[in-house]
């Protein structure tokens, strides 16, 4: 009895339209912490950490810009997207075997934004299922494309200026100048301050 009465004191907290949405999908059955989550295979090679990520930048300049991803490729996104045969996602679409049509979801864009929105406001949105305006989607979804500019994504990758193609070629150069540096320096002051130069002296 002790454990029934924190349940039933925080369900009569929630709207009638939360309450009502559970009572019809139960989260034991429908929500995201109860479905399963697919792994990215061997091949795939999916980089989050923007440190390791390369150069946004194609080095050659006979690049013909971002490729569109394979929609057959793992996506950690659409990975997020899972719908039980036997008890269909209301927040995806759904494809009648039979016939092999699709039919829409049960809920629209702004009815499950609505949805997600109040789950956020009292803390419950893991029991809501996975779609397509829950904070974790956008969140992982966000990663994968990257920001508005081109680019920006993981694995994309954009022809850029010449200067920005060049830059760490240009960066090494100078960083193995300045290690050599107190050896030209010193061969400076032993052949006489540049004295009788023709041509400074070779890296």
């Amino acid at each position: 009895m002790a454990t029934t009465q924190p349940t039933t004191s925080l369900v009569n907290k929630l709207p009638a339209r939360l309450r009502n949405f559970f009572a019809r999908y139960p989260p034991q059955v429908y929500s995201a912490a109860v479905a399963p989550r697919p792994e990215a295979p061997e091949t795939a090679t999916v980089t989050t950490n923007p440190e390791e990520l390369p150069s946004p930048y194609t080095p050659n300049r006979d690049a013909k810009g971002f490729k569109r991803p394979d929609p057959k490729e793992f996506s950690p996104s659409r990975a997020l997207l899972y719908s039980d045969p036997k008890h269909p996602n209301p927040f995806l679409p759904r494809k009648n075997f039979r016939t092999g049509k699709w039919s829409g979801p049960r809920f629209g864009l702004r009815t499950q934004a609505e949805l997600v929105n109040l789950a956020v406001k009292y803390n419950v949105e893991a029991l809501l299922p996975p779609g397509r305006k829950s904070t974790e989607y956008k969140d992982t979804r966000r990663n994968e494309r990257g920001l508005a500019i081109k680019g920006t994504g993981i694995g994309q990758k954009v022809k850029g200026h010449k200067w920005e193609r060049t830059m760490e070629a240009r960066l090494e150069d100078r960083r193995k100048a300045m290690m050599e540096m107190p050896e030209m320096i010193r061969l400076w002051k032993q052949r006489g301050h540049g004295r009788g130069w023709k041509s400074w002296p070779k890296r």
